[in-house]
């Protein structure tokens, strides 16, 4: 009977044993991460939002459900400059931005989204490969801020206005809307431009009102925020290849196990790939949309003279470390 007892207590032991260590590992093995997904962009048919949702799909289906991305459009949370300080500050938030946005953290970056920078697809390429990018990244990572993709072709940025422009000489005076960045601020003051910083969502309005002349941006935004039912002309002036950065926060990304921190970049890195081919595959497209409309699409425009007039931006912009510009420059030449 003694045995038998001393058997039963310590099958009993051994169960309560197993239960307390099934317990303690619940909570790690169910373990769930909620983000906040936000970008400016608003159709959803646009590239950008077409691979949020397929990003979001391919984490939630890596992770086995341990990562989900709610997708907020048009500004839903707020400016991308609000948002980027909601995710400095440690929130469960993911941010499609640029890096003239990503400037007023470390203000290096904003040479990412200079004017007439890049002057091929590999250029970009050998820039993102390299110690220079990497160094950067740091930095905007001690400031909160984790880089989850970072080389997403967003666009080719032209100007959408009521004349045609096809030299510096024709923006004299045009007010023009541009994205709260120093370097685009800078640029289309060199330009001898009338700037304004507006969040996207104000954009059309703005334009309706008059408020402002003229407005730059890439192709899928001009469209899909339907800007040429307020203006007609399109003057092609490539001032700037964007780049997306999707970042989130530095504290978040650091709390995640090891294995969906991997998951987390290798998907990222596969987004970037993807909403390159999708801009450069949609473009065309969406110049036709715009002819279709109504739309005039100046292509005789004197790029080299916007290019060097636009150059004295890089040496304007505050806060530049000295000598980052020819960095950055020889580190595309490699």
């Amino acid at each position: 009977m003694t045995s038998r007892r001393t058997a039963l207590s310590t099958l009993s032991s051994l169960a309560a044993g197993l239960a307390l260590a099934l317990g303690a590992l619940a909570p790690a093995a169910a373990q769930t991460y909620n983000l906040r997904f936000s970008t400016s962009q608003v159709n959803p048919g646009e590239p950008v939002v077409k691979v949020m949702h397929s990003f979001a799909d391919r984490l939630k289906e890596r992770s086995g459900g341990r990562i989900t991305l709610n997708i907020f459009t048009g500004d839903q949370l707020g400016p991308q400059k609000k948002v980027n300080e909601m995710i400095k500050g440690g929130a469960r938030v993911m941010s499609v931005t640029d890096y003239g946005q990503l400037s007023q953290f470390v203000p290096d970056v904003g040479i990412l989204a200079g004017p007439y920078l890049y002057g091929s697809a590999d250029d970009a390429k050998r820039l993102f490969a390299s110690e220079v990018f990497k160094e950067m990244s740091g930095r905007l990572e001690q400031q909160g801020l984790k880089l989850i993709v970072a080389d997403g072709l967003f666009g080719v940025r032209h100007l959408l206005g009521s004349k045609p422009v096809r030299s510096p000489a024709d923006m004299a005076g045009m007010t023009l809307r541009v994205p709260p960045s120093p370097i685009m601020l800078e640029t289309f003051t060199a330009l001898g431009a009338r700037p304004t910083a507006l969040p996207w969502g104000e954009v059309y309005n703005a334009l309706q009102t008059n408020v402002v002349d003229a407005a730059e941006a890439n192709y899928g935004s001009l469209v899909g925020s339907k800007l040429y039912e307020v203006r007609k002309v399109l003057s092609t002036t490539g001032h700037q290849i964007m780049y997306v950065a999707v970042v989130t926060s530095t504290d978040f990304f650091k709390s995640l196990p090891p294995d969906l921190q991997a998951v987390l970049l290798e998907e990222g890195k596969k987004a970037g790939a993807e909403l390159t081919q999708l801009t450069l595959a949609s473009d065309a497209a969406y110049a036709e949309e715009m002819k279709k409309n109504g739309v005039q699409i100046v292509t005789d425009v004197d790029t080299k003279a916007f290019a060097e007039k636009a150059r004295v931006a890089y040496s304007k912009v505050p806060g530049l470390t000295p000598g980052m510009y020819d960095k950055v420059r020889a580190a595309m030449a490699h």
